[in-house]
């Protein structure tokens, strides 16, 4: 059974746009330096003499609230600037406190609510600033930024959409809205606003990249690599157009290519849990079972949660017949995942190949077959554990279920075989031996090493 390739954490958050700071002019009457470091215009200073500008001015409570509520602004942006999200808060609520029409301070507030994953918040926030100013495009975008960031996409699309409305002319806004459409399953409409984006600036990295990822979830893989292609000429230091240009000569089976492309994703951005884990893959289909070893296990290091990398590393523990392991980590990946129905029927065939815990490998296909009751290698699987156990008449069973879904299955075939003998049915059991082995000439072989037969 092929591991499955996914594309949710990293093109998900790959395609979210930061929120734009927006910063304060400076105040007539302050003390010119301060003022200049505090506004920070053009990012001329450091954020931490930014800072200290910002803090004169606010020590001195000199001006009007309203420039006060503006140095308060202004030092929230850079300690945002600096990753200090819970003092830019602070100061931005000082800013609201002192000037409760500060539409910009809301909206930046709701930015770093955001980034703490606090999205009531976030949204709360950008509901004040948009109650404020109707037009204020940030907010609306941010706005749609932290619905998408939900899973909230029918309300992310519609604040993208006025964003557009007030600005036609943004490529980063119609990108964004694509991406919404593309995480909703709408490719039409995706490949739509990411061609109008790239329309509006022919050097936008961003767009292709975009549009090849709607591309290869169409399955239109000539222009996937098309767009991988030129977001890659515009920028070649684009981690994920090369990571998913690497997805596509995966899915083309052209393994050494997509080797090369997930490294050079590495060599870009060595903490790519996902460039590893699906390097990892490309080097189980050639056969160099430790280095895909090797790479799922960083990959496990770099992002310890990613249930899909445990079942990979489990299936080339598999290959290597190290049973043990491969039990181990389809067993966290059904932990970390109880609706991943593929790793609990690996760890069922697990312990089949195992040839020991027999009603474990029952319950994980049971679990699994829960999950997915048209699942014909779960079927199968669970026939030659019922086979196994001597359970004749349910073998019997799913291997009926099994072949219905897929009639030329030799392995369930020839499994069926085994079990109507068992039954006493000699004429079904010499058909079925015989269909199977009209597929799989080596079938036999096979259940034989299995210690069925």
């Amino acid at each position: 059974m092929a591991d499955r390739t996914r594309l949710r954490t990293q093109a998900t958050h790959a395609l979210v746009c930061a929120g734009a700071l927006l910063i304060a002019a400076p105040a007539a009457g302050q003390p010119g330096r301060d003022w200049a470091r505090c506004a920070n215009d053009g990012n001329a200073f450091a954020p931490e003499k930014a800072i200290a500008g910002c803090t004169a001015i606010i020590k001195a409570r000199r001006g009007a609230r309203t420039e006060l509520a503006a140095a308060f602004y202004n030092r929230g942006n850079a300690h945002y600037g600096t990753g200090d999200v819970d003092q830019a808060i602070a100061d931005y609520s000082a800013a609201i406190r002192l000037n409760p029409d500060y539409a910009s301070a809301f909206s930046n507030r709701g930015n770093a609510f955001s980034l703490k994953g606090d999205y009531e918040h976030a949204i709360a926030d950008y509901d004040a600033a948009l109650r404020i100013d109707p037009t204020h495009a940030t907010a609306l975008s941010n706005r749609a930024d932290t619905y998408r960031a939900k899973g909230d996409l029918e309300r992310a699309i519609a604040d993208y959409s006025a964003a557009i409305k007030l600005n036609p002319t943004r490529a980063r806004m119609f990108f964004n809205r694509g991406s919404a459409y593309a995480a909703k399953g709408d490719s039409k409409e995706a490949i739509a606003d990411f061609d109008h984006a790239v329309h509006l600036d022919a050097k936008f990295a961003d767009g292709y990249f975009g549009r090849g990822l709607a591309h290869y979830e169409g399955r239109d893989y000539a222009r996937a690599i098309a767009d991988f292609n030129q977001a890659i000429r515009l920028n070649h230091r684009h981690a994920r157009a090369l990571y998913s240009r690497g997805l596509v000569h995966y899915a083309q089976r052209d393994y050494d290519r997509a080797v090369a492309d997930y490294s050079e994703a590495i060599h870009v951005d060595r903490n790519y849990a996902h460039a590893f884990g699906n390097r990892a893959r490309a080097f189980r289909a050639r056969g160099n079972l430790n280095r895909a070893i090797a790479d799922f296990n960083e990959a496990l290091r770099l992002d310890a949660t990613n249930a899909n990398d445990f079942n990979g590393r489990g299936l080339s523990y598999l290959d290597q017949r190290d049973y043990a392991l491969a039990i181990a980590d389809f067993k966290e990946a059904s932990r970390l995942d109880p609706t991943y129905a593929f790793a609990l029927s690996n760890g069922c065939w697990a312990r089949l190949l195992a040839g020991r815990e027999l009603r474990e490998a029952l319950a994980d296909c049971d679990a699994a077959l829960a999950l997915n009751a048209s699942d014909a290698t779960t079927l199968e699987r669970r026939a030659l554990v019922y086979l196994k156990l001597d359970e004749i008449d349910k073998a019997v069973a799913d291997y009926d279920a099994a072949l219905r879904l897929a009639p030329k299955d030799a392995r369930a075939l020839y499994g069926r075989a085994i079990a109507k003998a068992r039954a006493g049915d000699t004429g079904g059991a010499d058909r079925d031996r015989m269909a199977a082995q009209a597929l799989r000439p080596d079938v036999a072989a096979e259940f034989d090493g299995l210690g069925v037969n």
